[in-house]
């Protein structure tokens, strides 16, 4: 079987050739590889997706769906911080509880100067997206945790009563990167070891880039 283009050009049939043919194609989008790269937590970065565009159920898009039901009448306070209602940007991380997990996190990798706003951290994302450098992919890491559990805090104290400290959803969010980053494998490089050190993980020279 032969594939014949819109152009008349005639290729071997398969699905890819189908596929690449009728898809539509948009313009990159410059934080793809923030998000999706191979060393990725996959339900971090999925989280994180959701963040980017702004597709989370955070209270600010539910309230057009209200009918003034004591329910929701109950969620006008954001739960976190008591602010209102919360929104993305205010949720990362402007919220107080928020920011102070950032501020705690943020000093393990290379991204203290950047600030609390969401702005500052998707042009951080936009800058760094395409890096392959160790320090960048931690940097990666870390951000998809700090996402994916301060959301996962906000769900807890809105709908199950549970509530952690900021320095305790600090550590849940130490603890999985540092078991994704026992999972690499390192070369023998000063820079290497220094992120080893910081994250304490036995210095090891291995074959192979992180990975």
């Amino acid at each position: 079987m032969v594939w014949k283009y819109l152009e008349g050009n005639e290729r071997h049939y398969s699905s890819l050739e189908v596929w690449h043919t009728i898809r539509l194609r948009n313009t990159p989008i410059s934080w793809a590889n923030m998000v999706w790269f191979s060393q990725c937590i996959l339900r971090h970065s999925f989280q994180l997706w959701l963040v980017i565009k702004n597709k989370l159920k955070t209270q600010d898009r539910l309230k057009v769906w209200e009918a003034g039901s004591e329910k929701n009448l109950r969620l006008v306070c954001f739960p976190l911080c008591q602010h209102d209602r919360d929104s993305r940007d205010h949720l990362f991380f402007s919220c107080k509880f928020a920011s102070q997990v950032w501020m705690n996190i943020k000093s393990m990798v290379d991204m203290a100067y950047i600030s609390d706003s969401w702005n500052s951290v998707l042009e951080w994302m936009e800058q760094y997206s395409n890096s392959k450098r160790l320090e960048q992919i931690v940097c990666k890491l870390v951000l998809a945790a700090v996402v994916y559990f301060i959301w996962q805090e906000r769900n807890n104290r809105l709908f199950s009563q549970l509530e952690c400290s900021a320095i305790q959803v600090t550590k849940k969010i130490k603890d999985y990167v540092r078991l994704r980053l026992m999972g690499f494998k390192y070369q023998g490089h000063v820079d290497h070891n220094k992120v080893l050190k910081k994250w304490q993980i036995p210095l090891r020279a291995l074959d192979g880039d992180p990975g």
